[in-house]
Formats: C-alpha cells, sequence, structure tokens
C-alpha cells in the first residue's frame, strides 16, 4: 500500500510539473510608446496577434506594412506596399489563419496576405462602384465585413476557405437607413457582437452608431446621449464599446443596453494621443495609432517619429 502510494504521488508530481511547463504565460506589451519608422509613414491600421507577441500597422503614405515585436520595439518590413500594388492601407485585421486582411481606403481594393507576407489574394470594386474608401473590416470564423465610407455599401468574403472567394456587395442603404455626407468620412469603424447576430458601424461626419442584423440585414440606429463625432476605429468588449475619437485625441467608451440598441458615452481617457485612428486590445491596454491624419497636407509638419501608444484600459 504504502509503495503504491508513493508511486502514486511521484505520478502527481510528474504530471504537475508538464502541467507548468505548458502553461501560456502571456506576452507582455513592454513599452508605453513604439517608435515606428519613416517621416512619411502615417499609420492607420493596427492588428495584434497575443500569440506572437507582434502588432501590425499599414502605411497611407505608401502602403507599405510593418511587423512590431511588442516586447522589444523591433521593427521589419512586412509587405511591400509598391511590390502587392498597394499605395495605400487602412484598417487591419487577423483571421484564426493568420492572414491579414487589409482595407484599401480611396484606392477602392481589399487584399488578403498569406501569413508570411506575400499576397493571397487582390479584389478590385471598381465593377461595384466606379470609386470608394475601404476603410476599415471586422471578421469572425465565418465571414469578413468591409465599410465603405463614400457609398452606401458594406462588402463581404468568407474566411473559412483556404482560398477566399469572390466578394459580395453584402448591403446597400439608403440615406433614409445611414445618411451619409459628401464630401465626409462617412462609416467607418466596424465591430460584431460576440454572438455574431450584430454588426455595429460608425459614421464619422454624424458621430451616430448603427446596429445591423448578420441574418435579416434590418438596420437600427443605436439612441446615444451624445453623438461620437470623428468616431474612426472600434472595440467591443462585452456591452462596452470603445470609439476612438481621432479629432479629439482620446478614446471615448460608450455602455451598451442588452439590445444594442441605446448607448451611454463616458468620458475620454487616452493621454498625449495624435489624431488615433484604430486600436487593438493587447492584455489590460489597448495599442492605439497616433495617426496624425491631420498633418498629412497644411503648415503643421507630423511629430516625429510616428508611433503606437499603449494605453490602459479604465
Amino acid at each position: 500500500m504504502n509503495r503504491s502510494f508513493s508511486l502514486l504521488l511521484v505520478l502527481l508530481a510528474v504530471c504537475s510539473a508538464c502541467f507548468r511547463d505548458h502553461i501560456v504565460q502571456p506576452i507582455e506589451v513592454k513599452q508605453e510608446t513604439y517608435p515606428i519608422p519613416g517621416d512619411t509613414f502615417f499609420p492607420e491600421g493596427i492588428a495584434y496577434d497575443a500569440s506572437q507577441g507582434f502588432f501590425y500597422t499599414g502605411s497611407i503614405g505608401n502602403g507599405d506594412i510593418l511587423k512590431v515585436n511588442v516586447q522589444t520595439g523591433e521593427t521589419s518590413l512586412f509587405a511591400a506596399g509598391a511590390a502587392q500594388n498597394r499605395p495605400t492601407c487602412n484598417g487591419l485585421k487577423l483571421d484564426s489563419k493568420g492572414r491579414l486582411w487589409v482595407c484599401g481606403g480611396t484606392q477602392n481594393k481589399i487584399q488578403v496576405l498569406n501569413p508570411d507576407g506575400t499576397l493571397l489574394k487582390n479584389w478590385d470594386l471598381s465593377a461595384f462602384a466606379a470609386t470608394g474608401f475601404i476603410n476599415d473590416c471586422i471578421l469572425d470564423d465565418k465571414y469578413v465585413y468591409f465599410t465603405d465610407s463614400q457609398n452606401k455599401q458594406l462588402y463581404r468574403t468568407s474566411v473559412a476557405l483556404a482560398q477566399p472567394g469572390d466578394m459580395e456587395q453584402w448591403l446597400t442603404f439608403t440615406d433614409q437607413q445611414i445618411p451619409y455626407t459628401s464630401p465626409g468620412v462617412n462609416a467607418n469603424g466596424i465591430v460584431l457582437t460576440a454572438d455574431g447576430n450584430y454588426l455595429i458601424v460608425v459614421i464619422s461626419s454624424s458621430g451616430k452608431l448603427y446596429r445591423i442584423d448578420t441574418s435579416t440585414k434590418a438596420i437600427a440606429e443605436i439612441q446615444l446621449n451624445t453623438p461620437v463625432n470623428a468616431g474612426d476605429g472600434l472595440w467591443l468588449e462585452n456591452q462596452t464599446l470603445y470609439v476612438s475619437r481621432n479629432v479629439t485625441n482620446q478614446i471615448f467608451p460608450v455602455t451598451l443596453s442588452g439590445d444594442y440598441l441605446q448607448g451611454t458615452v463616458g468620458a475620454g481617457f487616452g493621454d498625449n494621443l495624435l489624431f488615433n485612428t484604430t486600436m487593438a486590445k493587447a492584455g489590460p491596454y489597448f495599442l492605439v495609432v497616433n495617426g496624425q491624419l491631420n498633418r498629412r497636407s497644411g503648415p503643421t509638419p507630423p511629430v516625429l517619429p510616428f508611433s503606437i501608444s499603449r494605453v490602459t484600459i479604465p
């Protein structure tokens, strides 16, 4: 009996050691600021790979996409814009296969890159609209959705297949459903609810939020206590929607009702941000892009180097 008990204790000790060896510790986001090289880079989109500890950010200026180590700050070129016929780059998202989806902004294009940075597929959307502004995207394990800040429509394609299929003009809407201004930046940031039932889109020009049913395509305005004008990138965490409002240089939380039809805008947070565009959650922080897109032209030059800020989530 004693010999059997001793053997059991040895086995438990070995199993415990093995378990400890296989615990994956979260990768620490060590730096408060991550410098981005290039005097005309003007970063806009960001995507974070929590399993590897890298984030990706793309340039409005030349379409280059950089890969940055969150522990060391080391920066490398992931995909060159010129080599992939991508002169500009807006929103970015990573899918479960490690592929990077790229919004082509005013080029009216969408691309998806392989995990090694090579181009997997390119969609030219001129068949749907002669011009467009593909601004941001969101995905789950089935589909990826894209906003068009110029045209009243959302695009969609499948992410489930190894080789992505055709891009579809998934939703078109009217000014009565979602008013657009011209000129102006309209549909911008986009998120999916955790159950996949709804999309939430911010209209930068009006500061309004809209809930879109992914099954019926029904559109409903989310009633807010105050608009979130200049809303850019979005992040949804349970019932709190975080809105990056570029002109204000802050991020604003919006507490949403259970049906996502009402929202209360709270106090802004984030220090020393510079025309913050998009963001990605990394543990207790947001990695926030200081796009400085308001300084692309005019008398005020951008603050160099360009940067990504680590912002503590209240």
